[in-house]
């Protein structure tokens, strides 16, 4: 209870953040902002599996309390991941002009997202780690931190002249610096590196494979449209639509504490008991309860809330309001039984999540010209992958099940 309310403290901070660059920013350079974090989720899909496939594992090492695995496969995954992020990184620098072109921004901002490639392996290791533990308190007070240096950094780079840029490297400065403290905090268990007669083996196989499923079609969802709108409109119809989706992600903004929970606690009494329906209920009770909740009140009150958080300059985008909330609870929920599935044996759900992942940009791209279409496009999508993992659930009960 007490990390899903600092975690949801931390998320209001979080679109506090959004919400100051709103009035820092014009509508077009805030267009060009979170079509920086969009490019930023697509190309963390890689680091997505991995955070999916260490807390998956060391809750495992930990449930079993197998000290060794859990300290050797914190190297094992540097030495064998490291060329893909320095790859990527490498990619997005020497990109840099043509993706300039393409999402209409300044090519210094996309050197900035190369480098944080570089780091963001490590940050993806050691916060998996964390969340293995079930360190939940220690994660939310870090948590703040970097939500406090992200706004105080960004605003000042802002203030400095370099716009959408200067936000983006404030994140990337901020992050930095909440993955030292989380390093600190788990080095007894990984450092220094243990010396056995015999090692064990790790094989990542096909859990690894379902993970990148998993990270890829869930950033997907999520920035695809960000990027299309960039891409095929102007500026100003970009900026009103980064607007919509980041008040629309308010409602997963308050979930995604409870989905976080998902995967390490299901994985740990499955593990342990061999059943996590008790799991399965009580979260999935209360994300629903408050998905509909959240997106209520964004029916009810959409121009006073497109009015007192983002301003009169986006009050075009009130009418689409309500439908994208609900979007966003539907999203929020197959992302939880997703989770759930993959803790208990059964990551096959995410060919699912793949089709989804397919045929979302080309419904996109037919709409594109639409706001209103691109906005039913997402929900029907959303909709559809919900009915069909609850299709998947009823078919394939777990074996432990009776």
């Amino acid at each position: 209870m007490v990390f899903y309310v600092a975690s949801f403290t931390q998320n209001i901070f979080r679109y506090l953040f959004h919400l100051i660059l709103l009035r820092f920013l014009v509508p077009a350079e805030y267009g060009e902002f979170l079509s920086y974090l969009s490019l930023i989720y697509i190309l963390s899909i890689p680091m997505g599996t991995v955070a999916t496939v260490v807390t998956k594992f060391v809750t495992d090492f930990k449930a079993k309390d197998d000290s060794v695995s859990t300290n050797l496969f914190f190297y094992y995954l540097l030495k064998t991941l490291s060329p893909i992020t320095v790859t990527l990184g490498l990619a997005l620098i020497f990109f840099a002009g043509p993706l300039s072109v393409l999402f209409k921004a300044h090519p210094t901002a996309f050197v900035v997202l190369g480098l944080s490639m570089f780091v963001s392996l490590f940050q993806t290791i050691v916060t998996s780690y964390i969340t293995a533990f079930q360190k939940f308190i220690f994660i939310s007070l870090v948590g703040f931190v970097g939500i406090f240096l992200s706004i105080v950094l960004s605003i000042l780079l802002i203030r400095l002249g370099l716009g959408a840029t200067g936000a983006v490297l404030g994140q990337l400065i901020a992050s930095i610096i909440g993955t030292l403290i989380i390093f600190w905090r788990i080095r007894p268990s990984i450092f220094p590196r243990l010396t056995v007669k015999k090692a064990p083996r790790f094989s990542l196989g096909g859990f690894t494979g379902f993970s990148f499923l998993f990270a890829l079609g869930t950033l997907s969802l999520i920035s695809t449209d960000i990027l299309v709108v960039r891409a095929f409109s102007d500026s100003y119809f970009s900026g009103l639509y980064s607007a919509l989706s980041i008040l629309g992600r308010m409602i997963l903004f308050g979930l995604t504490p409870l989905i976080a929970l998902t995967l390490p606690i299901a994985t740990h009494r499955h593990t342990a008991t061999g059943s996590a329906k008790s799991v399965l209920v009580k979260l999935g009770v209360l994300i629903l309860a408050l998905g509909i909740i959240g997106a209520g009140i964004f029916s009810l009150f959409p121009a006073f809330i497109v009015r007192i958080l983002s301003g009169s300059q986006y009050l075009a985008i009130t009418p689409y309001l309500w439908l994208f909330a609900f979007s966003m609870v539907f999203f929020a929920l197959s992302q939880f039984i997703l989770s759930f599935l993959m803790a208990t044996g059964r990551p096959q759900a995410n060919y699912l999540l793949l089709i989804a992942t397919i045929v979302q940009p080309v419904l996109l791209y037919m709409n594109r010209t639409s706001l209103s279409g691109i906005i039913w496009s997402n929900l029907t999508i959303h909709f559809l992958l919900v009915l069909s993992l609850l299709v998947y659930f009823y078919r394939r009960q777990t074996p432990h099940s009776k």
